[in-house]
């Protein structure tokens, strides 16, 4: 299976469930993995058959910024959703850091697959 991926993608979210987190804006570190066969796009060298990362990017970005989570879990699985419907990848995975929120850890986060692998 080919994997198209980003790693280190910053989104500025409003995402928690204390007071003080419903008013600013935190920054969240998604890293994606995505299915998807690369033959097409590697034997035509043409971009409408490739999963684009930059369109990629920019769901998320967009997603991110527009909704409003408590919950980290929630987040991911209404964007992984997303992202499946918007580019019909048949599997992803998708891992979220939120940093400094904990002290005592540098970040804390999920990672979660989607679909057939």
């Amino acid at each position: 299976m080919d994997k198209v991926f980003i790693r280190g993608l910053q989104v500025d979210a409003v995402i928690g469930v204390y007071d003080w987190e419903k008013q600013v804006r935190q920054p969240l570190i998604f890293d994606l993995e995505m299915a998807w066969d690369i033959r097409v796009a590697a034997a035509t060298d043409d971009l409408i058959h490739a999963l684009n990362y930059q369109a990629v990017t920019e769901f998320i970005e967009r997603f991110v910024r527009e909704q409003h989570f408590q919950l980290l879990e929630s987040l991911l699985e209404r964007l992984a959703a997303g992202l499946r419907q918007e580019f019909g990848m048949p599997w992803l995975g998708i891992r979220v850091e939120k940093p400094a929120v904990v002290p005592q850890a540098k970040a804390v986060g999920l990672y979660i697959e989607r679909g057939d692998s």
